[in-house]
């Protein structure tokens, strides 16, 4: 097996470009479910794959910005906001869990907090967005801002 050397935001980028022409909520579903049933599939790239589908859907459905939530329980929350607040299918813990550290990654964060403008090519255009990171003892939080016109 070879090793994938590209960094995050690359990849990301890459996800986002194979997926321009599907329905986001369709396939956020999907990967919510643990993915089409690929065996081939890996938490990385599920990872991947969920949140460049959230930046997709949240970029075409005139949202404010989305977050990704792990409670101190152990539960995942998916919200959404735009014209009003409401939940979706979110990922599997360990999903979740892989997607804060892709984006501490892509953010070079090692504190607990941090936020972030965040530009994704996306074929010949780009997306500003604002990435934000908080984490404390049990809980984590992404929140994902886009641009408002």
């Amino acid at each position: 097996m070879m090793k994938d050397d590209r960094n995050f935001h690359l990849r990301l980028q890459e996800f986002c470009d194979c997926f321009l022409e599907t329905d986001y909520q369709k396939e956020l579903e999907a990967v919510s479910r643990g993915g089409p049933g690929d065996p081939g599939s890996d938490e990385e790239e599920l990872s991947l794959k969920f949140l460049g589908l959230a930046i997709l859907y949240g970029a075409t459905q005139e949202i404010k910005k989305f977050s990704l939530q792990k409670r101190k329980e152990g539960k995942i929350l998916f919200s959404v906001e735009g014209k009003g607040s409401y939940q979706l299918p979110p990922p599997a813990p360990e999903i979740a869990d892989r997607i804060f550290s892709i984006t501490r990654s892509i953010m070079h964060l090692e504190e607990d907090q941090g936020a972030m403008p965040f530009s994704l090519g996306l074929r010949h255009d780009r997306l500003e967005l604002r990435l934000k990171l908080e984490r404390n003892r049990a809980e984590e939080s992404l929140t994902v801002a886009f641009p408002q016109s």
